[in-house]
């Protein structure tokens, strides 16, 4: 076995590799470093080979710490490894590790797409060193919607409720446009800022959005879909695409026209745009897990739950430390930080997942 890191001409093997993988994590493909490289972070692809072919790899997004000099390394969604494929997995760790040294890395910290059921996979990172950390980048928990069925089926699958709103919107005349152009994503940010706003959450600039459109909608990885009543836009989903499946990554809506249900339309819209592409499942993206009904994105829960998607709980984020008097200083900064804006954005401390 050799390590190797992956340039720019060889974005297509890779990204084959990761589209390969069972659950195809776009937050590895090639595109997503490329976004992220505009915006503070270095990608670094490290990819395991067995007589020239590629079996485990991890797209790294670097971050300088430029006070301390150091850096810390993220793998979003990754690594892409067989975690019981112990020779695999131990060599990807060690060229990490090497090649953390080298940029001063104090810790790597991964958040694989593995759900916390696959126990050997779980022993594995744990016996590689891994710590198991309560604080999350990515969604730990999401329904999962299974696009093998027929779309009869599918629609079945929702709850009572959610198949009359999706009816309810087709009646009142909702329609839906995909527009993947610029003026689409200018059009989705101002849906954006509204939504922001109403629900109390941070967003990019509009600039972040129009790079992701440029490097994933543009290469097919993806769309914008709006729902127009009465000729207006008034609600939004960004989704990607990559593998074998699709993510609901952004969604935005207008509260004064809520009552015609557009965002149930969407999801239906991109539930059949999905299955018609071939893909295998829809990702809804995050939701707290086991919410009560006080909890602030309960909401949120309850309208994904709708959809008739499986629940699953991923493993969340594992950190690796690498300096370990630097990684628990930078843990308890990162930690304080946290509490720190949400105290200010919203008057109290608390983490919304509750993960």
């Amino acid at each position: 076995m050799q390590v190797k890191v992956f340039k720019s001409a060889e974005k297509d093997v890779w990204n084959e590799f990761v589209a390969a993988h069972p659950e195809s994590p776009v937050l590895q493909s090639f595109e997503w470093g490329n976004v992220k490289a505009h915006y503070g972070w270095k990608p670094i692809r490290l990819g395991v080979l067995s007589d020239g072919r590629l079996i485990a790899g991890a797209s790294i997004l670097k971050r300088e710490l430029p006070l301390i000099k150091r850096s810390i390394f993220y793998a979003p969604r990754g690594p892409v490894v067989d975690f019981r494929d112990q020779e695999a997995f131990d060599l990807l760790i060690k060229a990490i590790k090497f090649k953390a040294e080298k940029h001063k890395a104090i810790l790597f910290k991964m958040d694989p797409d593995l759900s916390e059921k696959d126990v050997g996979s779980v022993l594995a990172i744990k016996q590689a060193g891994f710590d198991f950390v309560r604080q999350q980048v990515q969604p730990r928990t999401t329904f999962i919607i299974d696009l093998r069925k027929d779309l009869n089926e599918i629609m079945m699958s929702f709850d009572e409720k959610t198949r009359y709103n999706v009816r309810l919107a087709e009646k009142r005349g909702v329609k839906i446009v995909e527009d993947p152009s610029e003026d689409g994503v200018n059009a989705f940010y101002r849906i954006f800022q509204e939504t922001a706003r109403r629900d109390i959450f941070m967003i990019h600039p509009l600039s972040y959005y129009q790079k992701v459109r440029k490097e994933l909608i543009e290469a097919g990885m993806g769309g914008i879909f709006f729902a127009y009543y009465n000729d207006q836009p008034v609600a939004a989903v960004f989704v990607f695409a990559f593998g074998g499946r699709v993510w609901y990554m952004y969604g935005a809506s207008l509260s004064k026209y809520r009552n015609v249900m557009p965002n149930h339309a969407l999801h239906w819209y991109v539930i059949n745009w999905a299955k018609e592409r071939g893909y295998k499942s829809y990702d809804l993206w995050g939701v707290p897990s086991n919410p009560t009904p006080d909890h602030p994105l309960f909401g949120v829960y309850r309208f994904k739950k709708g959809f008739g998607g499986k629940l699953v709980k991923n493993v969340g984020m594992c950190d690796l430390p690498l300096n370990s008097f630097l990684y628990h200083a930078f843990d308890r900064g990162v930690s304080l930080w946290k509490n720190v804006r949400s105290l200010l954005k919203k008057g109290k401390i608390e983490d919304s997942l509750r993960e």
